[in-house]
């Protein structure tokens, strides 16, 4: 029913700011850009080889997005999975007698599609979207970190096995074991919808990185991780571009590098290399 993460998308104040950091600096190219005025918001989907990143700036003062920035400023916004038939996605979430947003699909930025509500899914606002059109596949920048895809989005939860299970059952999720997450010194279960991944990730540590956005934030989108086809050199164009990078496990197989969120518009965003 579902095949992959489509896009996450990002509130911003500023489209033009923001398409300075990600098109211009991270390089990602401008497929499709529209006002969705029934969503009150200017938006920009942003392509790589496996999914999107859309960029949100309030278009109306009143709307979701703009409630969004006063209440949580800049940062990740919502999670949206693909589907072949939003109908049927829709019908299926109904069947489960989960909290919805939208009652029929209807025409978004993505194609057809559909919002549950956060309490469906463990604070995290969920879309389903059923392209109407072939995928967009714009000239890539020629500078630029090299993204090829979503390794993995993280979900902050305060129950790991409750969330795992609500995937699951969901998004036609399976579910990994839960295991140790030495990045964020918490537990961790990996969820794999379609032939994407998503990591929930809980801890009880209130110091820990996800402990603090636990009590600062609750349950939600926690971050994202792309792949990047060259990892070294991806970190070295950055740190000459001026956008400092946190480490983790350099020298180990897959390391993980965290960007300067002064630089991201809100978002946890982190790099790795291409499996």
């Amino acid at each position: 029913m579902f095949t992959r993460i489509h896009h996450v998308a990002v509130a911003v104040r500023s489209m033009e700011q923001a398409l300075q950091f990600y098109r211009d600096m991270l390089g990602l190219p401008v497929g499709k850009r529209a006002t969705v005025a029934d969503q009150g918001v200017h938006a920009a989907l942003l392509p790589m080889q496996d999914g999107e990143i859309e960029l949100l700036e309030p278009a109306d003062p009143a709307g979701g997005v703009a409630r969004f920035l006063e209440r949580r400023g800049e940062g990740l916004h919502h999670l949206c999975f693909e589907t072949p038939d939003v109908a049927a996605a829709l019908a299926w979430a109904k069947s489960l007698d989960l909290p919805l947003i939208d009652q029929a699909p209807r025409p978004g930025l993505a194609g057809m599609i559909a919002f549950l509500h956060p309490k469906a899914s463990h604070g995290v606002l969920v879309e389903m979207a059923q392209p109407i059109s072939p995928p967009s596949h714009p000239k890539a920048v020629s500078a630029g970190i090299g993204a090829v895809g979503f390794e993995t989005v993280y979900v902050a939860t305060k129950e790991l096995a409750g969330a795992a299970a609500t995937f699951a059952r969901n998004f036609h999720a399976s579910v990994g074991t839960a295991g140790d997450d030495p990045h964020f010194a918490s537990k961790n279960v990996v969820v794999s919808v379609g032939h994407s991944r998503v990591t929930l990730l809980g801890s009880t540590d209130r110091v820990s990185p996800v402990g603090c956005f636990l009590a600062d934030r609750g349950e939600g989108l926690f971050g994202v991780c792309l792949r990047v086809a060259d990892f070294t050199e991806a970190v070295r164009y950055l740190e000459e571009a001026g956008v400092l990078t946190e480490m983790h496990d350099r020298h180990a197989t897959r390391p993980l590098a965290r960007l300067d969120p002064a630089r991201t518009h809100g978002v946890n965003l982190f790099l790795c290399p291409r499996a």
